[in-house]
């Protein structure tokens, strides 16, 4: 048996009140806030949200406070990159972003920042009592290789055109960066090759001037043989991109060709059978193999005049005809070599003398609706009427002319896939009626989106900015898009932690495997069904799972009381309570531990009977509460009397 002598029991005391000092007076590790709640303000200069950068970019951000900044962290991706604590006279913070190796070539872009696609920034700024603002990112695409194409077409000559002698093959091309070369093929054969541009000059019917760069290869038609003939262009950079120009097939006609097929054509308007009056255009579609020579035409069998060039149009006076009465239009198509077709003629009827009709079509866009958003095809429809007939209604985009359609329904399918994306366009139209009085239906507007690239929004509703959490906290997020959400991913501390792709957006977090009394940023990102990206703005909320706990159980030995004689089972009993709880109660008999109760009442039942007849025994106990406070109760002293 082991005896434990009072002056040991007193120098445990000691040491174990000694120990129990820093406990009483423990406080909270967390630093109380300053007076200034105020949150510093942050805003991204340079560069710019949706700019294009490459090689060293200086990410530049202008952080104030009232107090006093602290330091800014600068990130790219949600991953932090770079801590500025200086800024320069106006309070300009900056971070060297290498969107490529310094020690590659530009060849070989940045793996961690990928080539040809946009990369976000943003900015956490920090004051000197803790409150912080993060910046709404913004998204920068990387460009350090130059893999566009250059543009390019050939200007002149036109597909099929007939040629003769020296031609000049025109080509406009540009580039993103800067054209190298252009070469031009002569049936695949390399014929020359331009670096630079020359300056073309051109006078229209009009006696207009008008001058352009141009790339000019100056073709001596002469050296080949008379017939078809490719001509093709392929254009490149200085990076060594390169644009293949369609070939051009072209008619070379030097000389005498021997070609017996005649030409073709149609007499297009006005239709037969028609009642005309006035000035009226003659048109004829005409074609041929190798070269069309001209048109030539005819009234009531008389020759009137030869057209050479297309479009083939004769406008004929009706009022130099006979009135009231019909009269035959016929034409003869001419090719390059002197082979005729005659037409099939039409018969109209001429009536210079009628009722005028003063009165114009009444007119109205049916369809679509003014300030409507549409895609793809559309089929413009125009309700329209007249007191004496309808004879076209013209269709205008944008304030163009885009078609004319002659019979009713008079609709116009519009490829709005042509148009510009994203913006609003003007439908017009006039109605025309057989006397040429026209009225222009009011013009509607039309908003074009036939690709969704507008970005979701959202937040984080709960919990707000600056929150104290602990346990299980739900974050719940909202999400909004013009076509469909995707999927939410929310964030703690930049890590994503789930994929909800489902309402509602709520995220159980567990508090208690974080970082205790610390800040946590929780963010997130919003992807819609279209893949346009969002990023949520973050917050930064408080960790708390755990009440300091300052005052030290307190207890007292019940049973059996200093000097007592115990027989049999003793209960050795102690009242211990706390104002948080308690966690455990430990006996000792004579300084050995020998039970440790977690539970009220705390108890030990002790036989006394294996113990000395006659003996003395010391009983202590400690208790401990829940924040490991811990204190030894005053100890008693038995006697064994079995």
């Amino acid at each position: 048996m082991k005896f434990v002598s009072l002056h040991n029991i007193y120098s445990y005391l000691i040491v174990v009140f000694v120990l129990t000092i820093p406990f009483l007076s423990c406080e909270k590790s967390v630093q109380k806030p300053l007076d200034d709640s105020s949150a510093p303000q942050a805003i991204i200069l340079y560069p710019a949200d949706g700019e294009h950068v490459s090689g060293e970019v200086i990410i530049q951000a202008r952080v104030i406070d009232n107090q006093g900044i602290s330091h800014v962290e600068f990130y790219i991706n949600q991953e932090r990159v770079h801590i500025d604590s200086t800024s320069n006279n106006n309070d300009i913070y900056t971070y060297r972003w290498q969107t490529f190796p310094s020690d590659e070539s530009i060849q070989e872009p940045n793996l961690e920042y990928a080539e040809d696609e946009y990369h976000y920034i943003s900015v956490i700024a920090y004051d000197i009592s803790g409150n912080s603002y993060a910046t709404a990112p913004i998204k920068n695409k990387i460009d350090n290789i130059d893999n566009e194409s250059p543009n390019a077409f050939i200007i002149k000559p036109f597909q099929g055109q007939s040629l003769e002698g020296n031609i000049d093959i025109t080509v406009i091309a540009s580039d993103n960066d800067s054209i190298a070369n252009v070469k031009f093929f002569i049936n695949d054969r390399l014929e020359a090759i331009r670096p630079s541009t020359s300056l073309v000059t051109e006078e229209d019917q009009f006696g207009n001037i008008t001058s352009y760069p141009a790339y000019v290869y100056t073709w001596n038609t002469e050296l080949v043989d008379d017939g078809y003939h490719s001509i093709k262009v392929i254009v490149y950079d200085i990076n060594e991109n390169s644009t293949i120009i369609a070939p051009r097939d072209i008619i070379v006609n030097n000389g005498v060709i021997y070609d017996p097929t005649p030409p073709t054509g149609t007499i297009v308007s006005p239709p037969a059978g028609l009642t005309v009056n006035g000035t009226i255009p003659i048109i004829v579609n005409a074609a041929d193999n190798v070269a069309m020579g001209g048109v030539a035409f005819s009234i009531d069998g008389i020759y009137q005049e030869t057209v050479i060039v297309s479009p083939y149009v004769y406008l004929w006076n009706t009022n130099s005809a006979a009135e009231d009465s019909e009269h035959t239009i016929s034409a003869i198509v001419i090719d390059s070599v002197g082979n005729e077709t005659p037409l099939t003629p039409i018969s109209v009827f001429v009536n210079n003398v009628v009722e005028p009709d003063i009165v114009p079509p009444v007119a109205s866009i049916f369809y679509p609706a003014s300030g409507q958003t549409i895609s793809d095809l559309v089929d413009i429809q125009i309700s329209t009427s007249d007191n004496d007939g309808v004879s076209y209604v013209i269709f205008f985009i944008n304030g163009n002319e885009t078609y004319i359609d002659e019979e009713h329904p008079y609709v116009y399918t519009w490829d709005t896939s042509l148009e510009i994306e994203d913006s609003e366009h003007t439908i017009a139209a006039a109605s025309c009626d057989n006397f040429g009085n026209c009225t222009l239906a009011s013009p509607i507007t039309v908003f074009i989106d036939n690709i969704d690239n507008i970005y979701p929004s959202g937040q984080i509703l709960n919990p707000f900015p600056g929150q104290i959490l602990d346990g299980n906290v739900t974050i719940q997020f909202s999400a909004y898009d013009n076509v469909g959400i995707k999927n939410v991913i929310p964030s703690i501390n930049g890590l994503p932690v789930d994929t909800m792709d489902s309402l509602p957006y709520n995220y159980i977090w567990d508090t208690t495997t974080e970082t205790e009394d610390s800040y946590h940023v929780i963010s997130g990102t919003i992807s819609d069904s279209s893949d346009n990206f969002f990023y949520i703005s973050p917050i930064v909320v408080y960790i708390d799972n755990f009440t300091n706990d300052i005052n030290p159980p307190s207890g007292v030995i019940s049973n059996p009381v200093s000097g007592q004689n115990v027989n049999g089972v003793v209960d050795f009993t102690v009242l211990a309570q706390d104002d948080q709880g308690i966690n455990n109660v430990e006996f000792f008999i004579d300084g050995n531990s020998v039970s440790i109760d977690l539970t009220y009442p705390y108890q030990y039942s002790w036989d006394t009977t294996t113990e000395t007849n006659n003996s003395e025994h010391t009983l202590s106990a400690t208790i401990s509460d829940n924040a490991n406070h811990m204190i030894l109760l005053q100890p008693v002293l038995v006697t064994i009397i079995n």
